[in-house]
């Protein structure tokens, strides 16, 4: 009888053994050579994570348990006031700066006349002209004995010129970054997180605020797609105080100096008759106030909505308030970039919901001289929200911002006059043409809402 045949071992000597081919493999590399490839494999899953799942997003859909009271008026801003813990401040009027030349030309004669403090926040700050000239007024302040801090963000401030800021230094000068870009395991939970505040303080009396940063482009008068337009805001008195605060929060947990004084916080009597409120925001995975702020500021709309942004990216509880307003008979006009836009990626994720806006009666232009820049919102002749956010994601969830609420008709009727201006250089959205859009733009659209929660 022959004898019995047997199978050979599943990994007998002649068959592939995984385990022992992968340790081969690996011996080709030190230990430290695996040791960054395992950290930077983690760092890759903890960032997808960051970037697709729904970690700290917030409700699907925000919703009133009551009516809001009209945007502006005096029960409004009573209810804001209660609902988010921001109280009411008096100042004096705002006045609007149009485009770089009139904002620089009033920002550095400020910077000439201090006396006391200068601290100097923007998100951007990209080495050339417009960073030259900043920087000679700063060291000059900084010689003649007025203390100068500078902070801008890590990643709004990847072409910064840090070896020009070794003079202000060196004359004392305080300079700052808002979280490093260094890609450490520890720190990608908060890597996304940037400040975009915009917050410039002279002598705690006089600030500004708005979308204006160190760079070039905002050099001039948007005259050419070179030069953008935006709008930044001269304030003074209690205005200025908060934004003093704004500057103040952020720079004493980055650098953990505690602003107090005469010097930051001048005494003063409270005057003018401009009522605001002031948010500075700062999201964590369960508190969003930026979503909240504008959610109420838009339910409160019972005439016209006019929001000019250069990020249109609004999530599915400020679109039904829009489509819901444009349907009670609101006036909703949302003024954007055209293709002149610095991020493409970011207007084809906003363009994929123009037609259901459209649809609902929504109004949307886009701007064609150039890029504007703009952040504001309008509404009923009366209530404005102006300062550093964007309508988008990170503005909203992600970012460090800060605005202010406007009840005023004087100011609201000077800046409805900006709005008209800009209205008359942009183009208007068919939706009929719209429907009619190619299969590309239709793809670009999906493939860019992929990434929606990262704009």
């Amino acid at each position: 009888m022959p004898a019995k045949r047997t199978r050979p071992p599943r990994h007998s000597q002649h068959g592939w053994r995984p385990w022992a081919a992968l340790t081969k493999a690996l011996g080709h590399y030190t230990w430290w050579e695996l040791a960054c490839f395992t950290i930077g494999f983690f760092s890759l899953i903890g960032a997808l994570v960051l970037l697709f799942l729904p970690l700290g997003k917030g409700p699907s859909l925000y919703r009133p348990s009551d009516r809001v009271p009209p945007a502006g008026g005096a029960q409004f801003m009573a209810a804001l006031s209660d609902s988010m813990a921001l109280p009411i401040d008096h100042g004096p009027p705002v006045k609007i700066l149009v485009n770089g030349d009139a904002f620089l030309k009033s920002l550095l004669a400020d910077i000439d006349n201090a006396q006391r403090s200068i601290d100097f926040m923007v998100y951007i700050w990209r080495d050339g002209a417009l960073s030259n000239q900043v920087l000679a007024h700063l060291e000059q302040k900084q010689r003649a004995g007025v203390p100068v801090r500078v902070m801008y963000d890590a990643y709004g401030g990847l072409k910064a010129p840090s070896g020009k800021f070794d003079t202000l230094k060196s004359l004392g000068g305080q300079v700052t970054v808002f979280h490093s870009l260094i890609p450490l395991p520890w720190t990608i939970s908060r890597a996304p997180k940037r400040n975009h505040r915009r917050a410039i303080i002279i002598d705690g009396t006089i600030a500004y605020t708005g979308g204006w940063a160190v760079d070039d482009v905002w050099r001039g008068d948007a005259r050419n797609p070179d030069e953008w337009h935006d709008l930044m805001f001269r304030v003074r008195g209690s205005m200025a105080a908060h934004l003093q605060g704004s500057f103040a929060e952020i720079w004493g947990a980055t650098t953990g100096e505690i602003l107090a004084g005469e010097r930051f916080f001048p005494s003063a009597a409270p005057s003018g008759n401009t009522t605001f409120v002031t948010l500075s925001s700062s999201p964590s995975p369960d508190l969003f106030e930026a979503e909240t702020f504008f959610l109420w500021s838009l339910l409160g709309a019972t005439r016209e909505i006019k929001i000019e942004t250069p990020y249109f990216l609004p999530d599915a509880s400020i679109r039904k308030v829009l489509m819901d307003k444009a349907r009670a008979g609101v006036a909703v006009t949302i003024l954007v970039p055209n293709e002149k836009t610095d991020e493409k990626s970011v207007r084809w994720a906003g363009q994929r919901i123009y037609q259901e806006l459209m649809e609902a009666g929504v109004h949307i232009y886009e701007y064609q001289p150039t890029f504007t820049h703009t952040k504001l919102l309008l509404e009923d002749g009366l209530w404005a929200v102006i300062g550093s956010a964007n309508l988008d994601n990170r503005s909203r969830k992600i970012n460090d911002e800060v605005v202010l609420g406007i009840s005023d008709p004087g100011f609201a009727q000077s800046l409805d006059a900006v709005f008209a201006a800009d209205l008359s250089r942009a183009k208007a959205i068919d939706l009929k043409q719209w429907r009619s859009r190619g299969l590309l733009q239709r793809v670009l659209e999906l493939v860019s809402q992929t990434f929606v929660q990262q704009y």
